[in-house]
């Protein structure tokens, strides 16, 4: 049982709030401060799950369809950069990885791109997200496009973030044995 220190009442989740990488989320803050604290942690989760696994041992295991750790984190930047920046706040031309000859083509990861570049990518997104999220005035906010609220939004981006977190346990205890929720177990 890990034990967490307490992040504090002003809602910030920083103080003493950040163990080993992994955000802990504000215990007492508003909506928007927990919500954002809760991606975080899933978004920090993913980058403790396979940061410290070499890139053979990682694209040793995949799922029978083909799903590796590799694949989910590109899927993750993509998916971030499609709700936030293409879907609420309506940016044109965004690259992504998948296109209509290739659907799941951000699961298709090239060999000789490494995890650390992925999760760099991953991180230099997450960071534009969080300035156009910072930046919105209320969770109440609608998409550009798509007819959204940017709470429904970012509810979605930790379901999505926290359930492929499942799928990289399950990897990366294939992987090495390596398991656990928490950088503390």
């Amino acid at each position: 049982m890990t034990e967490y220190s307490d992040p504090g009442r002003d809602g910030s989740g920083r103080e003493n709030g950040m163990r080993a990488g992994v955000t802990e989320a504000a215990h007492f803050g508003d909506e928007r401060t927990t919500i954002s604290g809760f991606l975080r942690r899933q978004r920090d989760l993913v980058a403790w799950k396979v940061g410290d696994a070499s890139d053979a041992a990682l694209r040793s295991v995949a799922t029978p369809t083909g799903m590796t750790a590799h694949g989910i984190v590109r899927h993750l930047m993509n998916v971030e950069r499609s709700w936030v920046r293409d879907v609420f706040a309506g940016e044109e031309g965004l690259p992504f990885d998948w296109s209509d000859e290739d659907p799941d083509g951000e699961f298709h990861v090239p060999p000789e791109v490494t995890m650390a570049e992925l999760l760099a990518d991953y991180a230099a997104e997450a960071r534009r997200c969080d300035a156009i999220i910072a930046a919105a005035v209320s969770l109440d906010a609608v998409s550009v496009r798509r007819s959204f609220s940017l709470r429904w939004i970012l509810i979605h981006l930790v379901e999505e973030t926290a359930r492929h977190v499942g799928h990289l346990d399950l990897l990366r205890e294939r992987t090495d044995g390596s398991v656990g929720e928490d950088p503390q177990d």
